[in-house]
């Protein structure tokens, strides 16, 4: 690995002090005992080796070497290693030796230290989605049982039964979405997850979809549309797989959009591959989530970021009355599932204008699909 001029500064440094040290050592006890000065700049490199690395070591061994036989070895002030160049050869092979041992176990203790940083940082991952978990399992519990008493102990107008029936309802729905998907993700985690591709109409897709999600567009007095062109190739997917990816970039678009926003669902293609688009007027996604969007457990703080908004009081009553639950998993599963239908998903977003959610995948063909399907068929 090359050095940088400043590493080559520091272990230049590191070997002059520390053989103009033992120098300045050896200088004052030769002047009282009869001293080895060879153990003792051999200690100068071994320890420039292993504070410095292998230059340091080279380079005090070099110096080492020169000073011993300058002043301490015969003929003395001559540069004449006869007798030093046993020395010079054990120094070396001390620096490459030690610099090596030093170099190993930096390597191993900043790798520990990574691995222990990504051990905490994974603790608190775990942390917070199980806490997390736990306040979506106990909310819509919580608020199922209180309703289901009220019905049962109170005579009620039929609107507010109907009421009550219809958040039960969709109570009800948030913990099966929040069920299948820690079970989708325990079979992706598992390596058992596998897609069933076969020939797919689009548009019945993108229709089946906007009518699941439609009571939800409504209660937020959302506006949904549908944008075509033209009649859209069938595509190469596993339709249920598709289905629930397409729904949760929906329901995204439905619960990160103010209310009376205005959601539209474009389909497109081009020579191979055909396009749905999920289009929303919301505030958008901070740049900072960009990186992290489809990472495991990530969620947004897109219903959080006041600074797009018109004011302090806006965004208090967005986050009094905006639906973010989630566990941070859609786009997480979203993105693998496309990517195993052999597709993707990508996002355009900008503060304050909405985002753009776009579903790729490749327009069936006989010969190459069914490769794929035959494919599948044997990893399954």
């Amino acid at each position: 690995m090359p050095f940088s001029p400043i590493e080559i500064v520091r272990q230049c440094s590191i070997a002059i002090i520390s053989v103009a040290a033992v120098f300045g050592l050896t200088m004052l006890l030769t002047r009282f005992v009869q001293a080895d000065v060879s153990l003792i700049y051999l200690v100068a490199v071994m320890y420039a080796s292993w504070r410095g690395g292998i230059i340091a070591g080279l380079l005090s061994t070099v110096l080492s070497v020169a000073l011993a036989a300058y002043f301490f070895l015969s003929p003395l002030y001559t540069f004449t290693i006869e007798e030093g160049l046993v020395e010079l050869v054990v120094f070396a092979l001390a620096a490459v030796l030690v610099s090596s041992i030093g170099a190993g176990l930096e390597r191993a203790l900043t790798l520990e230290k990574a691995a222990r940083v990504e051990a905490e940082a994974a603790d608190r991952v775990k942390d917070e989605f199980l806490a997390t978990v736990s306040h979506e399992l106990r909310t819509p519990l919580t608020t199922i049982k209180a309703l289901t008493r009220l019905l049962m102990r109170e005579e009620l107008a039929e609107e507010k039964r109907g009421e009550y029936l219809e958040t039960i309802a969709v109570e009800c729905d948030r913990q099966i979405d929040l069920v299948l998907n820690l079970l989708e993700l325990s079979r992706i985690e598992g390596g058992v997850f596998r897609v069933a591709m076969q020939k797919v109409d689009i548009a019945s897709v993108v229709r089946s979809c906007i009518k699941a999600e439609t009571r939800a567009a409504e209660r937020r007095m959302h506006k949904i549309e549908i944008l075509s062109e033209g009649v859209v190739p069938a595509a190469c997917a596993d339709p249920k797989a598709l289905r629930r990816v397409l729904s949760n970039v929906i329901e995204n678009a439905i619960k990160y959009t103010p209310d009376g926003g205005s959601i539209s669902i474009a389909t497109s293609y081009d020579d191979d591959r055909v396009s749905i688009g999920v289009t929303d007027n919301g505030r958008g996604i901070p740049a900072e989530d960009l990186p992290v969007l489809f990472d495991k457990f990530h969620r947004g703080r897109s219903s959080q970021n006041s600074a797009v908004m018109r004011n302090a009081t806006e965004a208090a009553e967005f986050l009094e009355d905006a639906d973010v639950s989630g566990v941070g998993l859609g786009l997480y599963l979203g993105k693998t599932v496309m990517e195993q239908m052999r597709g993707s998903i990508t996002v355009e977003t900008a503060a304050g204008r909405g985002s753009t959610f776009t579903l790729c995948l490749p327009i069936w063909n006989d010969d190459t699909c069914g490769n794929l399907i035959d494919e599948e068929a044997e990893n399954g």
